[in-house]
């Protein structure tokens, strides 16, 4: 618990600073449109809450439209987020186009669909100002923020881990795809998935 009254705030960087990660980092900028051609390079895996893709027939399809179970399902991905970023020093980067101004119809119907804190969070991003589309996350909160919104289809983009580079992708219907450069990084990553009650599938 921090006792101050700080919304915390991205810090803005300059989208060259990928060409400083691994391999998995470098691709930062282009991975939410260019997935399917990136599973070529890298290990990958989707990040989900059942353990394998759903059959069209199969009952449980209709829980993806149940709002309690979407809802209720998302503390298992925070959990996860949480430990990734501790494992990851406190520090990830986010690559999106979501805090451009000038589509505020967008803005504002966003924001009726958020939680009064994150609605906070999300409105001090802003202060970023138009054409930033890199930023490095220290502050849980917004990357709890992040992903929450990943899951509600509110925002969009990738998020990367450098210490032990991971990569999550946004998606729909509570899968999230990820990408790591080593087999062993996407097991010890799958590992701690299915200690939160999720499954790479």
């Amino acid at each position: 618990m921090r006792y101050e009254c700080v919304i915390p705030l991205m810090k803005a960087q300059d989208p060259r600073i990928t060409e400083k990660f691994g391999s998995l980092g470098k691709i930062l900028p282009n991975a939410a449109e260019s997935l399917d051609e990136l599973r070529d390079f890298f290990e990958h895996a989707i990040l989900d809450v059942f353990p394998g893709l759903l059959p069209e027939n199969d009952p449980r399809i209709k829980l993806l439209d149940c709002e309690y179970f979407r809802l209720s399902a998302e503390r298992n991905y925070l959990e996860f987020a949480r430990r990734v970023f501790r494992e990851n020093g406190g520090v990830c980067y986010w690559h999106t186009q979501e805090f451009k101004l000038g589509d505020m119809q967008n803005y504002l119907y966003k924001i009726k669909l958020m939680d009064r804190i994150d609605e906070m969070i999300y409105s001090r991003q802003f202060e970023i100002r138009e054409g930033n589309v890199l930023f490095r996350i220290e502050d849980l909160e917004i990357l709890e923020f992040a992903v929450k919104y990943f899951l509600r289809e509110l925002v969009g983009g990738a998020l990367f881990f450098e210490k032990r580079p991971l990569m999550i992708a946004y998606s729909y219907d509570l899968s999230l795809p990820v990408l790591t450069e080593t087999p062993e990084d996407l097991a010890h990553y799958r590992e701690i998935a299915r200690s939160c009650g999720l499954y790479f599938r």
